[in-house]
This record gives structure tokens, C-alpha cells and sequence, in this order.
């Protein structure tokens, strides 16, 4: 144990004052004064341990009372005492010993100091560290291979990337998929911070049906096997449908509201969203996002489980026990609960700090029932609109006007009052009843975040000849062109879909098996 050391009051070549804190003219007030002001470890080895010192100094002309010093953030940092308060005489000092043993590339955190200045009576002092750690880093993951022909052969590099400090090093890969083929570069390898190396996986469809598995990855990195999903459908209709929306952004940041309906015929699909969300995590990081995620399915609107941001711990699990929620009356109310959810946002309430200002508001609602909320969906449009101005609604329910067919995947009532409080906001609308859910997530992150966009990327390699767009349920026959070599459609500068707007893609799929 290192205790707290006791300085004598001396004159200082350098002092750090806090913002807030007092000028030292305060009568018979304690002046406490931090420095430094933030701590920066250098690069360690895993298993070492570092220590600096951060100075707590009394300024004013009566005791000081330090009440509390809390670390919040990363374990890779601990306070090298036993005590967690101390009395300070005027002009006398402590010192607080920080130590660092790094568990990640990068660390972070805090000290919270709390004590008794009337001025600044809680402080906080950010710590950053880093270690000789390698980080694997796997792109695209997931990857959906799309429509493939039967017997034909679609190929995928999956590319690896040490973003760790140390290095990565790759001593197997293979893959579990039926109707996918691995072929990694010899083994084991050596990858250096920010070298990447191509992992080719193929794709060739035997029967016409959804395949799915996953391609695993071992090396030395923080966690040692690295899981990706990989899927796609072999087909004897060489006919597609993509659906985009044009986003409204850009967006730095956005606020995620999710409610799943929790009646007994939507097991499966709360499943489907628990596969998806690890993957709806990673595009929201790549897009280098400042995301807040909340879900809720109770009748007052509180979070199920809080609000979840990238620093939350076991996401997960919070994600799992948030989609697997309590129902209550208004089980099948989706516009009510997300406007109740909204609504106790403000200071102090249970979901306080969920909306912030100049950032996106993207409410997602999932039902295979129309909504039952007891007021009208413009009544609840408005009310959210009203409290995010800059919000947008999605709504992954069974398609208008007829619902889910017979023989599809599931089954849905058609989603009357989610959909068009989609509509009405320049959401989204998804088919519930659909298998693959992958894309799904990609669309709600695209509207959460980016501007407009003359871009569309498809889902397969299309036949130039066979491309066929449309825009609101107009057809265009000028303004895009298709970018074989890219896969996708691109828009005219002067014909960009308008912000929110819903575009289709229909084509069909190169029949020689030449892609």
C-alpha cells in the first residue's frame, strides 16, 4: 500500500487552476488546485506497471476535506492507495500515485476528486495510456455475398489488419460455412501496427436456399478467436431488389431508440436482431459515430437497460437483455412507448441525457403487428418531432397493404401506423418476414449518420442491361448510370435523390457465371 504523502506548503514554478476554481482571495474557504491537469502514460509493455503522481494542493486559508477519489474507465489504471480521503492544511499538499498496467491498445479514464471547495468540489483529472498490445481488426464482418447463381462462384477478400501496438500475429483461419471456401495466406503471420493481408473466401451456392457460417481467426490479440458471419443465397431467379434511403445528415453523433415488441410471436425475430447487433455496432465505429443506443419496452418508457455507448461495458449482454424485454399493455404500442421513452429524456428523469442537441434521432420500432397505441400516429409523429426536431422513424414490420405471404419466413400483419410514421418522417420501412436481417442495420446506421449521398452500392453484380430505378415509385430512365466496376448506381450532381427519399434498384444477375 502506497499511502498519501503530506507536502509542506511551498511556492510553485508551475500551477494548473482548475476551471471554477478560486483566485486565493476567498476569507476562510478551502481552494483546492490539481496538477496536472490530465496524465499521458507511455507506450508499456502487458504485465509492467507505471506510476505518476497527481498534486492536490490546498490555495485557500482553511482546511481542505478531499471526500473522494474515484477512478471511472478502463481497469487498466488503479489508484496506488488504500485512502479515499484527507484532510489538506492551507498551502499544504498530497500526492495521489496513478498506476498504469495497459490492457488495450489505448486506455482511458479518470480521476474523479471530490472535496469541499465551495468553487470546484468535483474535479476531474482524464488519464491515457498505452500498451504493446496487438488488436485484430477483421473487414467487412459481417459480409453478405448477396444472390449468387447455383454453381456459380462469388469471391471475397476478408482483410485483416493489426490496429493493436505490438505485433499481431495470425496462426490459423478457417471457416465453418457450408458453400464457402478459405483460402488464407500461409501461416502463421506476422502483421506490424497498421499492415493488413487478404484472407480470398469463395462463395458457390449448391441449392437454392440461405447459407450462413462464420470464419474464424486465432492470434495473439486481446481477445484470440475473431468471428466473422458470413452469408448468402443460391438462386435460380437471376432477378434482385435492392432498397436504399437517402440520408438527411451529415451526422457527428446520433440517439438510437429501439422498442421490440415483446408479444409470443416475435421470438424469432428478436433473434434476428440479436444476431445483427454486433455487426450494427461495428458499421456505427466505422463510421467513426458518437452513438447513444437505448431500448425500452415498458409502458413508462424507461430503458430496459439504460443508455449504452461505446464505452459501455458487457454491450452484449445489455443489448440481449434489452431485446428480451418486459411487455406490459402496451406490448403492441411501439409509437407509445417511443414517445413516452423521449419524453422522460429530461434532467433527472429515468431516461435523462438521451437526447442531445445537434444530433440525430433515429426511433426504431419492430412489430408483426400493426401499432395499437391508443392515439393516432400523427399525434405521436408530431410529439416526436417536437422533442427531435432532426428524428426519423424505422420500421421493420410487415409490409402494406397485404402483410407477410403465405410461405414466407415469417409471418406479419401489414404494419399500419409504423409505416407511415416512417413515411411522414423520411424513414425507413423493412419486411420483417425477411431471413436475412444483415442489411437491415446497415440502413438504420445510414440514416442515422450520413448526408446525401449520388452512390448506391448493390447487393450482386447486376447486368447493365437489366438495371431498372426508381425513386418514390417513380421510374427514372435518365440521371444515373451503373458502375460495373464499382457495383453500384450513381446519380447525376443534378439529379440526387432529396433527403429521406426511397430508392429501388431491380436487376438482374449475370447468368455466365463470369463475376
Amino acid at each position: 500500500m502506497i499511502a498519501l504523502l503530506l507536502l509542506a506548503g511551498c511556492p510553485q514554478d508551475h500551477e494548473f487552476t482548475p476551471s471554477g476554481s478560486g483566485d486565493g482571495d476567498n476569507e476562510l474557504e478551502p481552494d483546492i488546485e490539481v496538477e496536472p491537469d490530465a496524465l499521458t502514460f507511455a507506450e508499456a509493455e502487458p504485465g509492467s506497471v507505471a506510476s505518476q503522481d497527481i498534486k492536490i494542493t490546498n490555495k485557500g486559508k482553511v482546511a481542505l476535506q478531499v471526500t473522494g477519489l474515484v477512478l471511472s474507465g478502463t481497469t487498466a489504471f488503479t489508484v496506488g492507495t488504500a485512502e479515499t480521503s484527507a484532510s489538506i492544511a492551507p498551502g499544504a499538499s498530497i500526492l495521489v500515485p496513478i498506476q498504469f498496467s495497459p490492457v488495450n491498445p489505448t486506455d482511458y479514464a479518470s480521476l474523479i476528486v471530490t472535496s469541499d471547495d465551495p468553487d470546484s468540489g468535483e474535479l476531474e483529472v482524464p488519464l491515457t495510456g498505452s500498451g504493446t498490445i496487438p488488436q485484430i481488426y477483421v473487414t467487412p464482418n459481417p459480409y453478405n455475398f448477396g444472390s449468387v447463381l447455383l454453381d456459380c462462384q462469388r469471391d471475397q477478400p476478408l482483410t485483416v489488419t493489426n490496429v493493436g501496438n505490438g505485433t499481431l500475429v495470425v496462426d490459423n483461419a478457417v471457416t465453418t460455412a457450408d458453400g464457402f471456401e478459405l483460402t488464407p495466406p500461409s501461416l502463421p503471420l506476422y502483421l506490424a501496427h497498421g499492415e493488413s493481408a487478404e484472407f480470398p473466401v469463395a462463395f458457390t451456392p449448391g441449392a437454392e436456399q440461405e447459407y450462413g457460417g462464420e470464419v474464424w481467426f486465432t492470434s495473439n490479440s486481446l481477445v484470440d478467436t475473431t468471428i466473422v458471419s458470413v452469408t448468402g443465397t443460391g438462386t435460380n431467379d437471376p432477378n434482385v431488389e435492392d432498397e436504399f434511403w437517402q440520408g438527411d445528415g451529415p451526422w457527428d453523433r446520433t440517439d438510437i431508440f429501439f422498442y421490440v415488441d415483446q408479444s409470443g410471436s416475435m421470438g424469432d425475430d428478436q433473434q434476428k436482431m440479436i444476431d445483427n447487433f454486433s455487426g450494427f455496432v461495428d458499421t456505427l465505429q466505422m463510421l467513426d459515430l458518437d452513438w447513444q443506443i437505448m431500448i425500452s419496452t415498458r409502458d413508462s418508457g424507461c430503458s430496459n437497460t439504460g443508455i449504452l455507448t461505446p464505452e459501455s461495458s458487457n454491450l452484449e449482454a445489455a443489448v440481449l437483455e434489452g431485446i428480451a424485454g418486459e411487455g406490459g399493455r402496451y406490448t403492441e404500442a411501439g409509437l407509445a412507448v417511443a414517445t413516452a421513452a423521449l419524453q422522460r429524456s429530461g434532467p433527472g428523469d429515468c431516461n435523462a441525457g438521451f437526447l442531445r442537441e445537434d444530433s440525430k434521432t433515429s426511433v426504431v420500432l419492430v412489430s408483426d403487428e400493426p401499432d395499437q397505441s391508443p392515439g393516432s400516429y400523427t399525434s405521436y409523429v408530431a410529439d416526436i418531432l417536437k422533442m427531435a426536431p432532426n428524428g426519423s422513424i424505422t420500421a421493420i414490420v410487415g409490409p402494406v397493404p397485404d402483410g407477410c405471404p403465405t410461405g414466407a419466413a415469417g409471418t406479419a400483419e401489414a404494419g399500419y401506423g409504423y409505416y407511415e410514421s416512417a413515411v411522414a418522417t423520411h424513414g425507413g420501412f423493412l419486411n420483417i418476414c425477411e431471413q436475412d436481417w444483415s442489411t437491415y442495420f446497415d440502413a438504420i446506421a445510414t440514416l442515422s449518420s450520413t448526408g446525401q449521398t449520388d452512390r448506391f452500392g448493390l447487393s450482386s453484380p447486376a447486368d447493365p442491361t437489366t438495371v431498372v430505378v426508381s425513386v418514390d415509385g417513380t421510374v427514372l430512365t435518365t440521371g444515373w448510370s451503373y458502375d460495373e466496376a464499382g457495383q453500384a448506381v450513381v446519380f447525376d450532381s443534378g439529379s440526387l435523390p432529396e433527403p429521406g427519399a426511397h430508392i429501388v434498384v431491380d436487376y438482374g444477375i449475370p447468368a455466365d457465371c463470369a463475376d
